[in-house]
């Protein structure tokens, strides 16, 4: 009985509720950013694994990794980490290089339309 009832408890909660928040506030160095402006993917990805953000699922630096192994012509590495950001459960407002302002979903998105173009996204 007790077991019902909790069944039922559990199926009547509502389903959760996505959040859009700014990234957490880190040095931008940490997410390579600078290193991918002046075109230096190995110094970028030396970065953003330094930071650790990437291996914790932070979808910024898992971007701006993706996009330092598409510099390197690694496109499988950069799509990997690029569907990554997609799926992350963490969703920040990130601001892509010309200053414009969108999801970081929406972003990581963005990178895997550009992923056979020159084009490179890089977010702070």
């Amino acid at each position: 009985m007790s077991i019902t009832l909790f069944l039922a408890a559990a199926l009547s909660t509502p389903a959760p509720v996505t959040l859009t928040v700014p990234a957490p506030t880190v040095e931008k160095s940490d997410v390579g950013y600078h290193e991918l402006l002046a075109g230096r993917p190995e110094a970028a990805i030396a970065s953003i694994e330094k930071s650790g953000l990437a291996r914790a699922g932070d979808p910024l630096a898992l971007i701006n990794l993706g996009t330092a192994y598409k510099m390197l012509g690694r496109k499988d590495e950069a799509q990997r980490l690029y569907k990554a950001a997609v799926s992350s459960d963490d969703r920040f407002d990130v601001e892509l290089g010309n200053g414009r302002w969108v999801d970081s979903r929406r972003a990581a998105n963005i990178a895997l339309n550009q992923l056979g173009s020159s084009e490179v996204l890089a977010l702070r």
